[in-house]
């Protein structure tokens, strides 16, 4: 092997063994005072807004997420990574703060804070740090990005980016950090279920999704995909519904309860007369309520007169169909 290899792999290893030794040492005190060249403002008012900015070593982002978090699980951040920063890998680390006192400003670079974790900058050209605010959080974890703990996004989230490694060249402190940050959306959706019963009597039913039994329901977080809803009542009908979640979407979805008394459809041609135990049916678009036992159906077109019979029971729906029809033959 040759001397100048040798001579490479050990002021490598030393570099190496600098950055670990650095980062151990910064793990030593939990909180500190520290400050940063400038602080770089990441805003975001929609759940499906994407940022970019540059950041430079000694730098640090103030991330803040929109007053609704219904959807979002956490903040990805992507980073290009200049040349010198891989050729020097692990010189460049990123922490994250809480806790922080002053409250992060652009007017502001010294601060006090609590740290979370620390990370060095690998020698990719490309990183993806993901910062979890939530549990559910559902990206796995890959070779090409980095999830860091749990954060509480009630002020906000707070990374800096710091050099570790004495000995490298002037030039790498001034590489500039492309970075885009965008929020993670949970994989759910919202259904707002509305139930309104015809009857102004109190009477009790059961909401059921997917076969579970659901106490409230309004704007209910669901997984993305088909579900299935149920309504079981002794006193009003039993509804059923198939509906879809989409991602970070309320679906909105109404249900008319109807009363258990059973149901008449008259289907019949224009013009035609019809009569209910007797009595004319004036509206033949819409179902007839009825009691439940016998029920006597007649239908009048022209010197045409038929009548039907029904034995209706509770939460039964029935249709009567006249059928005028004509059939033609040829004679030979």
């Amino acid at each position: 092997m040759k001397r100048f290899e040798i001579h490479s792999i050990l002021e490598n290893t030393k570099r190496f063994s600098l950055a670990v030794a650095v980062l151990f040492a910064s793990f030593a005190a939990s909180s500190e005072n520290f400050r940063v060249r400038k602080l770089i403002p990441i805003s975001f008012n929609e759940i499906n807004e994407k940022i970019s900015v540059e950041s430079g070593i000694n730098d640090a982002l103030w991330i803040t997420l929109p007053k609704d978090l219904t959807y979002i699980s956490g903040v990805e951040l992507n980073l290009k990574v200049p040349e010198d920063i891989v050729t020097w890998r692990d010189s460049v680390a990123y922490m994250l703060y809480d806790k922080l006192d002053p409250k992060p400003s652009e007017k502001k670079q010294s601060y006090y804070g609590e740290r979370g974790h620390v990370s060095t900058i690998p020698g990719n050209f490309s990183l993806n740090i993901y910062i979890p605010i939530s549990k559910d959080f559902a990206i796995k974890d890959n070779p090409y990005s980095v999830k860091l703990p749990v954060q509480s996004p009630d002020s906000g989230i707070f990374l800096r980016f710091m050099m570790v490694m004495k000995g490298v060249p002037e030039s790498l402190e001034n590489s500039i950090l492309e970075i885009t940050a965008k929020p993670v959306l949970k994989n759910k959706g919202a259904l707002n279920l509305s139930v309104t019963p015809q009857s102004t009597e109190e009477k009790k039913y059961s909401v059921f999704i997917d076969d579970e039994p659901v106490q409230a329901y309004s704007h209910k977080l669901l997984p993305t995909g088909e579900h299935h809803l149920s309504i079981v009542s002794d006193s009003y009908r039993n509804e059923l519904r198939t509906f879809r979640i989409e991602q970070a979407k309320t679906t909105s979805l109404s249900v008319n309860m109807r009363g258990i008394e059973p149901l008449v459809k008259l289907i019949c041609p224009k013009d035609t007369k019809v009569f209910l135990d007797g009595l004319p049916v004036t509206n033949t678009a819409e179902p007839v309520s009825v009691t439940q036992g016998e029920h006597a159906v007649k239908f009048i077109l022209g010197d045409y007169e038929i009548v039907k019979t029904i034995s209706a029971m509770n939460g039964r729906t029935y249709s009567v169909n006249l059928n005028v029809d004509a059939t033609i033959s040829e004679d030979e």
